[in-house]
C-alpha cells in the first residue's frame, strides 16, 4: 500500500501560516486557495510559485502590468512626491459597509475635497 504524505494545511480562504507554524523548508497548503507556503531560513513565510509570490514592488519596479485586481487589506497608498521628506499624501478607505465604486473622470485636473469650499460648492451645489 502506498504511503500518504499530508502537508500542514488549512481550508480557510486567505489563511497564511504563521512563522511559528512551520520549520524552515517545511511546506504548508491552503486547500481553499490552492496555494503552497514555506518558511525561509530567515524565518519569513513565503508563497511558493504562483502570482502571489510576486510582491507589488517587484511588479512596479520591473515595469510589469497586471490585469488582476490589486487588493490592499487595511493598507493605504502612499505618495511621496518629488522630494523624499517628512510629508506624504495617503490614499485610504473608510471601512466599507457595502461594495462601493469610485470612478475617476476621463479628464486631467485636480480632485475637489470637502476642505476646498469653492470646488466642493461647484461639484455638489452647496
Amino acid at each position: 500500500m502506498p504511503a500518504v504524505i499530508k502537508l500542514k494545511r488549512s481550508e480557510t480562504a486567505l489563511s497564511i501560516p504563521q512563522a511559528s507554524d512551520l520549520e524552515a523548508g517545511e511546506l504548508a497548503l491552503n486547500v481553499a486557495d490552492g496555494k503552497f507556503f514555506t518558511k525561509t531560513t530567515g524565518g519569513t513565510v513565503k508563497e511558493v510559485g504562483g502570482a502571489g509570490s510576486v510582491i507589488l514592488n517587484d511588479v512596479t519596479s520591473n515595469g510589469n502590468i497586471t490585469n488582476q485586481d490589486i487588493i490592499l487589506n487595511g493598507s493605504r497608498l502612499v505618495f511621496e512626491g518629488a522630494l523624499e521628506n517628512a510629508y506624504e499624501t495617503f490614499l485610504t478607505a473608510t471601512e466599507p459597509t457595502a461594495d462601493r465604486t469610485l470612478t475617476l473622470p476621463n479628464a486631467s485636473g485636480a480632485l475637489a475635497t470637502e476642505g476646498d469650499a469653492l470646488a466642493f460648492a461647484i461639484v455638489f451645489g452647496s
